[in-house]
């Protein structure tokens, strides 16, 4: 087993709780911050569904359907940690992960995820667009996944 992945998940799901504790104890929801002079707005935004609020009106089947799907991708995640090399591929499992953990836990402790990184666009659809590290997690992830199964092609 690569013992390190055990730590990387524990501590990227750490720096995403920590976070999301600051933005709930010191940004109220009316509030927007620019983050050090760039695009990137800091801002507190609650979301009880999937992406986008896709199924908000449906807590309890959306903590059901992220219970399931975080157990799966753990267990994924261990049976990569058992081959040899990979890295690319054990590094993906580690962030999809961490963000499924991340995620899932809010969304049974809180009731509600915690979004607080936004854009500064002209773009609606873009500039409306909330996240955290964890949905940052999942998405590089999602990439590298994306990016070795057409590398073996």
């Amino acid at each position: 087993m690569h013992t390190s992945i055990p730590g990387a998940i524990g501590t990227l799901f750490g720096l995403d709780m920590a976070v999301k504790q600051y933005i709930e104890e010191n940004v109220s929801e009316k509030e927007e911050k620019n983050f050090c002079g760039t695009k990137v707005l800091i801002r507190k935004v609650y979301n009880k569904g999937f992406a986008f609020n896709s199924m908000d009106s449906e807590p309890d089947k959306v903590k059901k359907a992220s219970v399931i799907t975080t157990a799966v991708i753990l267990m994924l995640t261990l049976a990569e940690s058992f081959r040899e090399g990979h890295k690319v591929t054990k590094t993906a499992w580690t962030l999809l992960s961490a963000g499924a953990i991340s995620n899932t836990y809010d969304r049974i402790v809180r009731g509600k995820v915690v979004d607080y990184i936004g854009i500064r666009s002209d773009h609606k659809i873009l500039g409306d667009v909330t996240a955290n590290l964890a949905d940052v997690y999942i998405l590089i992830g999602s990439v590298l996944m994306w990016m070795r199964r057409i590398g073996k092609r």
